[in-house]
C-alpha cells in the first residue's frame, strides 16, 4: 500500500471512530459502485449522511476540506443517489458532511467535521 493510501485509510479509521464516539451508527466504510466510492455513511439519528474524508499530513498541499471542490460534491450527492436506491429504508434527511484529518509530526490527529456541506 503506498504512503498516500495509508494516510487515508487511517484519516477514515480516525474519522469513523469520531462518528461512533458521537453515537451515529457506521453502516458502510468505502462503499464501492461503478460510479464511484463513499467514505463513510452513517447514520445520525433520522439523518442518513454520506461522509466524505479527507487527510493531509500538513498543509502545504491546502487544507483538507479544500480539496472537496464542487465537482466532488457533485459527484458525492450521484453516489448517494446510488446508495439509497439499493437500500430498503427510507430517509427523512439526507445530508453530506466532510470530516478533515490532519496529521501533525506528532500528537493527536486534529479533526473537523463539516456538516451539511453540499
Amino acid at each position: 500500500m503506498a504512503a498516500k493510501d495509508a494516510v487515508g485509510r487511517y484519516g477514515e479509521e480516525v474519522a469513523a471512530r469520531r462518528l461512533t464516539e458521537k453515537g451515529w451508527t457506521v453502516l458502510a466504510c468505502n462503499w464501492r459502485c461503478r460510479e464511484g466510492e463513499i467514505d463513510i455513511v452513517a447514520a445520525d439519528g433520522d439523518a442518513l449522511v454520506v461522509v466524505e474524508v479527507k487527510t493531509r499530513r500538513g498543509s502545504a498541499m491546502g487544507t483538507p476540506q479544500e480539496a472537496v471542490t464542487a465537482r466532488k460534491l457533485s459527484r458525492l450527492r450521484r453516489l448517494a443517489a446510488v446508495w439509497l436506491a439499493s437500500q430498503d429504508s427510507r430517509w427523512p434527511e439526507v445530508r453530506i458532511d466532510v470530516i478533515a484529518v490532519t496529521l501533525p509530526r506528532a500528537g493527536a490527529a486534529g479533526v473537523e467535521h463539516l456538516r451539511a456541506v453540499g
